[in-house]
């Protein structure tokens, strides 16, 4: 890790030095962007993390997953399973792999309404890309600003409105394995009122089999200047899933020779899932001068989940509600950020045996919800969790090149689960976690166009109330041995506008030291494809983050972006036939060392467009042994899943905001799982993607 250090601070040097020598008369504009995810507008350029911002993330895509419009965030890994029931896994810097549905390790939030609930989980149902206009990463742990954020944050904002009082922007997307997804957006704006609303339904019978979905949702935001300093906005977001089936994983073998393929008992199972969850929040945003600026926001979340899976059925209603508060202000070259968030959830959690579906039937519409057989209740509890997050960050300028960010946030964690089945109540309880999570860091101005930065962060992630009600001895109640992970991190990066190439560089060196890692794991039980959770003692996640992107021409845009990744296990003890095994020095599985991402994208006259893009994932591991547990004869091969090459082409015309587009995902055909179920049992790691896929859209504009 030495030379790449040395390479940082070489280009930086380098920059410095090219300032001082030789300086430049002519004056460049620094390239402005924005962003909000730091609960304050900031400039990107001048802050001690690393941060990516995506715009134009609808083009010529489906809107199925965010795979398509995140691969060019390093650091950032997608796997997209392409299981619309699962949805996808995102991990950075290697947190986030873990988790078994939603999203685990990262901060979601959706024009500033939290998607992540109080006890860190995220789900993506309400995040609906085909209205989604820049999404903003921060990454690398955030816990200093939001608590339940050990790996960074996601925040995504909804598409501008029209410039006009009204627009109808209807848009059809039609494609391989039974797509079709139809959505219409309006949008609109007057002196004191903007609006910008979207309706879609999907239908899919997916590449593999037992893969039918279908979903509809409705997202809209109104805003209203109320005074010259009050601003309102009001968030809905709705979402409905009569069914997504879900085909689960397949060993290696099988993966190889019938991708497409679900097994029997996944199918008699009648594994699926049937959602309905509503989401509305309220901010109201308070400006009473230039140099402050306070916000409030309130939410609320209904969730509605039926969920049957290899020897169970999961009936889940949830509740949630929070308030966030965030208040700006400015003195001179200092600037506060302090809050306060409050965050509540309220799950009634029954389970049942699976009996299946009856002999001889096959479903794949909502009627499996009816048709499979409940067995003996197993569990009927109700789980509660609060949690309160004071935070505070400061900046200061030392001096014309240098500022110092100050940043704490002091978590306080309260789960409490209620049996209602045990006659005794023995597994009823609580958990208490809390924890202050401190982060310092320096910016350093080289030149107008350059920047070095650094920061050391502390960060912890709880487990949720799903990984504490999971308990592989079956029992009712939280799990009291599972702890939460704590998190250590140094990081150190470059920025380097160069405007006579119209290159701008980004490189990221990071370390994480993560105690307690929070690991899945699958018990020997073929009838079952429950996954448990257990701690590891130490794993260190090193690496380094590249992205550059440089206009080759007016009509010619370069991308690129590389990720290398070290993680391992420092200490970690599992037990065996053969009594504990120390699993030191093996790569954490799920996420790849290597990834690199490269596009092309072309805008020619008359609105035509072209975007061509590749991405290499380098090969990685699916269980923790890194291959054959001890006793088992399996060959390697069948623990790896092998790196893989995917191209994909865009091609489309966009004239007077109509655009017609064609698609084309894994161009030559690539055998390859874009994902993997980490440590299952049986082998059965992999989630195949599809060949060559093809995509054509439609859409158009009126009004004005």
């Amino acid at each position: 890790m030495s030379y790449l250090i040395f390479l940082l601070l070489l280009l930086a040097t380098t920059a410095a030095a090219k300032t001082s020598a030789t300086p430049d008369t002519t004056r460049y504009q620094l390239p402005a962007t924005e962003v909000t995810a730091t609960r304050a507008v900031r400039s990107n350029y001048d802050l001690p993390v690393a941060t990516s911002v995506i715009t134009n993330t609808h083009r010529g895509r489906p809107g199925l997953s965010l795979d398509e419009s995140l691969r060019p965030v390093p650091g950032l890994f997608v796997s997209n399973r392409h299981n619309l029931s699962q949805g996808d896994r995102l991990s950075l810097r290697g947190l986030g792999a873990r988790a078994a549905f939603g999203v685990r390790g990262i901060k979601i939030l959706l024009d500033g309404i939290p998607l992540t609930l109080a006890d860190g989980q995220s789900q993506l149902n309400n995040l609906d890309l085909g209205s989604t206009g820049r999404i903003e990463i921060l990454r690398g742990p955030s816990s200093a600003l939001y608590g339940n954020a050990g790996g960074g944050v996601l925040s995504a904002h909804t598409q501008a409105p029209a410039e006009g009082t009204w627009r109808i922007e209807p848009r059809l997307v039609w494609g391989s394995y039974g797509l079709l997804r139809l959505q219409t957006r309006l949008s609109g704006q007057t002196d004191k009122t903007h609006y910008f609303a979207s309706l879609y339904d999907l239908q899919s019978e997916g590449y593999r089999e037992h893969a039918d979905a279908r979903a509809r949702g409705l997202n809209a935001r109104i805003g209203h200047t109320l005074t010259r300093e009050l601003d309102l906005s009001l968030l809905l977001h709705l979402h409905d899933a009569p069914y997504l089936f879900n085909p689960s994983s397949l060993d290696h073998d099988t993966a190889e020779q019938r991708p497409h393929s679900a097994r029997g008992f996944i199918v008699g199972q009648g594994a699926s899932k049937k959602v309905r969850q509503s989401q509305a929040g309220l901010r109201l945003k308070y400006r009473p001068a230039a140099d402050r600026t306070s916000t409030l926001v309130f939410y609320g979340v209904d969730r509605a989940l039926k969920n049957p899976i290899p020897g169970r059925i999961i009936e889940l209603d949830r509740r949630a509600f929070g308030l966030r508060s965030e208040n700006e202000f400015a003195w001179r070259d200092l600037r506060l950020v302090t809050g306060i968030d409050l965050d509540f959830q309220d799950d009634g959690r029954r389970e049942f045996a699976n009996e299946g579906l009856p002999d001889g039937v096959t479903v794949n519409d909502e009627q499996v919800f009816s048709a499979v057989q409940y067995g003996a209740n197993q569990v009927d509890q109700q789980e509660k969790v609060r949690s309160i997050g004071p935070f505070l960050s400061l900046e200061k300028d030392l001096g014309p090149a240098i500022a110092l960010t100050l940043a704490g946030r002091y978590d306080r964690y309260h789960f409490e689960v209620e049996d209602r089945f045990t006659a005794t109540a023995s597994a009823s309880g609580t958990r208490e976690m809390d924890q202050f999570s401190p982060m310092i860091g320096l910016v350093w101005r080289l030149s107008p166009l350059a920047r070095i930065y650094g920061h050391i962060a502390t960060a912890f992630q709880t487990p949720t109330t799903s990984e504490l009600g999971n308990r592989p001895n079956g029992a009712g109640g939280f799990n009291p041995d599972l702890e939460p992970e704590r998190i250590l991190s140094f990081e150190t990066g470059f920025r380097r506008h160069i405007p006579q190439l119209r290159l701008d560089v980004d490189l990221a060196l990071y370390q994480l030291e993560v105690t307690d890692a929070l690991i899945p794991f699958q018990v020997e039980d073929p009838a079952s494809e429950e996954i448990y959770f257990r701690n590891a003692g130490q794993t260190r996640n090193r690496g380094l983050e590249l992205a550059l992107r440089s206009d080759l021409r007016s009509d010619l845009r370069l991308t690129l972006a590389y990720t290398f990744g070290d993680y391992v296990f420092e200490d970690y003890e599992v037990e065996t036939n053969d009594g504990r095994l120390q699993l030191a020095d093996n790569e954490v599985p799920g996420v790849p060392r290597h990834r690199l991402f490269t596009a092309l994208a072309y805008q020619g006259p008359r609105g035509f467009f072209a975007d061509l893009e590749l991405e290499r994932v380098g090969r990685y591991w699916a269980n923790d042994f890194n291959g054959p547990p001890p006793q088992n004869d399996t060959p390697a091969a069948a623990f790896e899943n092998d790196a893989y090459l995917r191209t994909d082409l865009r091609l489309g015309l966009h004239h007077r905001g109509s655009e017609v587009f064609l698609g084309v995902e894994n161009l030559f055909a690539a055998d390859y799982s874009g994902s993997i179920v980490p440590n299952a049992f049986g082998g059965r790691f992999f989630e195949p993607a599809p060949g060559r896929t093809l995509r054509l859209g439609l859409s158009g504009r009126f009004g004005d």
